[in-house]
C-alpha cells in the first residue's frame, strides 16, 4: 500500500465566497507548506482527495468544517494521511491521547 504521510504544525485558513471551494486550510511543517484540506458545499460533489508534489489534499463536506478546525485547535501533533491505492484521505492525531484528558 503506498501512501503520503505529512506532520503539521500550523495552519492558515480561507473562508470564501463566489468560488468553487467554500474553505481551505493550507497545512505547514516549520513554516514549510505540506498539504491542505478543502472544503465543498454540502451539496456539491465532493472530488476525490489528490496528491500533490507539494503534498496532500483532503476534501470534506464544508459541514464537517467546526469538528476540523476543533481538531486543529486542540490536539497536536497532527498529521494529513492519504492512501494513494483507495484515495482515502485522513486528520490524524499523531501520539496517543490519555482518556477523559482536557486539554487547555
Amino acid at each position: 500500500m503506498s501512501t503520503v504521510k505529512k506532520d503539521f504544525d500550523s495552519y492558515k485558513v480561507w473562508y470564501y465566497s463566489g468560488h468553487p471551494y467554500e474553505a481551505l486550510i493550507y497545512c505547514y511543517q516549520g513554516g514549510s507548506y505540506v498539504g491542505r484540506i478543502v472544503f465543498f458545499k454540502d451539496d456539491a460533489a465532493i472530488p476525490v482527495n489528490a496528491n500533490y508534489s507539494s503534498g496532500p489534499s483532503i476534501h470534506y463536506p464544508l459541514s464537517r468544517f467546526n469538528d476540523i478546525i476543533t481538531i486543529l485547535r486542540e490536539e497536536k501533533p497532527l498529521y494529513l494521511f492519504l492512501n494513494l491505492t483507495n484515495f482515502i484521505g485522513i486528520l490524524a492525531t499523531a501520539e496517543q491521547e490519555p482518556v477523559g484528558e482536557e486539554e487547555s
